[in-house]
């Protein structure tokens, strides 16, 4: 195998340390995001600046992880008012936010108590994947293309990306190779974020939805 470039040298040494951290604390973290196509492929596709992640009960285990993170040469920073931690290390970081799940429903508070993403607990993985030989949590297709299809659910300030329309066109592929039907998956994830009411976009007074409801008759 071709020798990495250093950087995903760097990584790949986060995402093994983000999985044995996690492991410790008997939790799991999930990497979204670019990476999840990446890991899923089994290689690098292109460079990427940062890892995104949410970690299950995150806030509860925050000291825990923060110790251990340091322990292993990391700087850790905490955001408080939005629940959102940053390890940095060589070059490289991770940005996660808290993950809570109840029932079959798993909420990713992506702006702490302020903005929240409401989605089937079935997106997730369930097993860690084999990535250069380390165990990774992704988040799942379903996941990825719902939010990349409707980036309103997390902020009304989003702009797309060339990167998000390519990987768009794997999503639908994994999509048709499961005989899941993209649209399908619409009706299954909303998000509430009182954090832009207050910042005076009226629309999200209301929860947004990614399908469009209709009226009962």
């Amino acid at each position: 195998m071709m020798e990495l470039p250093e950087t995903n040298q760097s990584q790949l040494a986060l995402l093994k340390d983000i999985y044995e951290v996690s492991e410790v604390c008997s939790t799991k973290t999930y990497i979204w995001a670019g990476l999840v196509r990446d890991v899923i492929t089994g290689r690098f596709l292109r460079e990427h600046g940062d890892v995104d992640g949410f970690t299950l009960n995150l806030w509860d285990l925050k000291d825990k992880m923060a110790s251990l993170y340091a322990q292993r040469g990391y700087e850790v920073a905490f955001l408080h008012d939005v629940n959102f931690m940053r390890i940095d290390r060589d070059g490289v970081h991770a940005m996660f936010n808290r993950l809570e799940v109840d029932g079959d429903t798993a909420m990713w508070r992506h702006i702490g108590n302020e903005g929240t993403v409401y989605f089937p607990k079935g997106w997730l993985a369930d097993q860690p994947r084999c990535f250069y030989g380390h165990q990774v949590f992704i988040s799942g297709v379903e996941f990825e293309y719902a939010i990349k299809t409707h980036p309103q659910l997390l902020s009304p300030l989003w702009k797309g990306r060339q990167k998000d329309v390519d990987a768009l066109d794997w999503l639908k592929e994994m999509l048709a190779a499961k005989e899941v039907c993209p649209e399908s998956l619409l009706q299954q994830i909303w998000s509430y974020n009182p954090f832009w009411v207050k910042r005076g976009y009226k629309a999200y007074s209301m929860p947004s939805v990614a399908a469009r409801l209709e009226p009962i008759s």
